[in-house]
């Protein structure tokens, strides 16, 4: 059947009033007719759009829906959900479901249900991984009693189109405090929190907690956060599964950033570098699915020309002490000054190196640029997405170097991302993730390091010529 656009009296997207409070009797919908909403799907599609959500089109027994503008809707992007689940979707509806805020999924307070979308934790989303990997495991706790193993069971959709596993899986938990499914999403979590293309569902499986009783979704999503981190472990470790919850894409960290027009012309080349430097060049930029190790990658780019960096700063302060006239090399106040140079760069600290490397490496005049010439926000501010920031990144800073701010923020993240929680040299620092939020705020900051690691390249270079 072709597709049919949704339209009312030649008008897009306005629908005749119809009763918001709509009783049993009306829930039960006539049969749809092909190319016509029926009262229960416009009311249906009334109340999708408090949540951003429109309706696109009927299609093939399906409704089409936009996606959660949090997914930066393109018009090609859908969730299809199928016509005769539409009274279950109402339902949901009707209970005043939320959208999660931390993650992909959805809420409702009053019965202190929470429902998060799962991804295979790969780089690239294989569509139907999960749902094969949970199709071969069993429930191992069927003697204990729960609602949700009769007729009451949580609402699941299968994609049976998408060529997954010939049975809707469902792995159902029941535990002391609340119970916990493995299962296809609902209706609600589907349209309000999934995305696709034509049919195709990028997220297959869901992970639904209920504790059974009415609660704030702040403190649903705080009581669920311990178990969402057992079970996923416990699959990896024992069942190897593995599997991630979906997060919404973060605002900071998929804002498109601009590089310079990239050059058609291949020529032989002309740089020269260590392949160790290049690896990890290469690897840094490869790594886009897990940002704090591609910012580390990049920053051990840099650390490698530490050695050379403090070489040259005591060879350019030796030559300084040297050339002062008032150098006398039979006075050992002066032979003093020589040995302190050597011994302070043999034992500069690692921020303090650094700081000397990007003073010494990177061009003032292109740091400046990296800054003026781009939208960054408020991202390198103290107020940015990623925590532990005491100072603003400041071109405009007459005390303070804008390599040294650079160099000092740099090697902030650079501890967090490495050093543990119970370090007691870094115990006021939260470790940064990697698969949490500000993990996926990290992109301007690995823009960042990637110049400085060009930067660093080049006057390398340029310097052993």
């Amino acid at each position: 059947m072709a597709s049919s656009d949704i339209t009312n009296d030649g008008t897009d997207g306005d629908w005749p009033d119809v009763d918001e409070d709509m009783t049993e009797e009306s829930i039960t919908d006539p049969k749809p007719t092909p190319d016509t909403l029926t009262d229960l799907e416009k009311n249906l599609i009334r109340k999708l759009t408090s949540h951003g959500i429109d309706c696109k089109k009927i299609e093939r027994g399906y409704l089409v829906f936009s996606t959660n503008p949090k997914w930066d809707d393109s018009i090609s992007s859908e969730t299809r959900l199928p016509r005769d689940r539409a009274t279950e979707l109402f339902e949901q509806l009707n209970n005043k479901v939320r959208t999660s805020s931390r993650w992909a999924g959805i809420a409702i307070e009053s019965t202190g249900y929470l429902e998060i979308l799962l991804r295979p934790n790969t780089q690239s989303v294989i569509r139907d991984l999960l749902a094969r990997s949970f199709g071969r495991l069993i429930a191992d706790d069927f003697e204990i009693h729960c609602k949700h193993r009769g007729d009451d069971q949580f609402l699941s959709l299968s994609f049976p189109g998408l060529k997954t596993v010939a049975e809707p899986f469902r792995l159902h938990l029941a535990g002391p405090h609340c119970c916990i499914e493995l299962s296809g999403p609902s209706p609600a979590c589907h349209v309000l929190a999934n995305e696709g293309y034509t049919h195709r569902p990028r997220y297959l499986a869901s992970l639904k907690v209920e504790f059974d009783q009415e609660m704030p979704i702040h403190d649903i999503e705080a009581e669920a956060e311990s178990i969402i981190n057992s079970l996923t472990y416990e699959l990896d470790v024992r069942n190897n599964v593995k599997a991630r919850v979906v997060r919404w894409p973060s605002k900071s960290g998929n804002r498109p950033y601009r590089r310079t027009r990239a050059n058609r012309v291949v020529r032989f080349p002309q740089t020269k570098i260590d392949p160790e430097v290049s690896v990890l060049f290469g690897f840094a930029g490869s790594a886009s699915g897990n940002p704090p190790l591609s910012f580390l990658s990049y920053y051990q780019v840099l650390e490698s020309f530490f050695p050379f960096a403090t070489r040259q700063s005591a060879i350019r302060k030796l030559e300084l002490e040297l050339s002062d006239p008032r150098f006398d090399r039979r006075d050992d106040k002066y032979l003093m000054r020589l040995l302190s140079v050597g011994e302070n760069a043999a034992a500069e600290p690692e921020s303090t190196q650094l700081r000397i490397l990007l003073e010494e490496f990177v061009r003032e005049a292109k740091l400046v640029e990296f800054f003026s010439e781009n939208d960054w926000g408020k991202h390198f501010s103290k107020n940015g997405p990623i925590q532990g920031m005491s100072e603003n990144i400041n071109p405009e800073n007459r005390t303070k170097l804008l390599s040294h701010q650079v160099a000092d923020r740099v090697y902030k993240i650079r501890n967090r991302i490495v050093h543990a929680k119970d370090d007691p040299k870094f115990e006021s620092v939260p470790a940064l993730l990697p698969q949490s939020e500000e993990a996926e705020a990290l992109w301007p900051d690995i823009e960042l390091v990637r110049f400085l690691a060009f930067e660093v390249i080049l006057s390398a270079q340029a310097r052993s010529k």
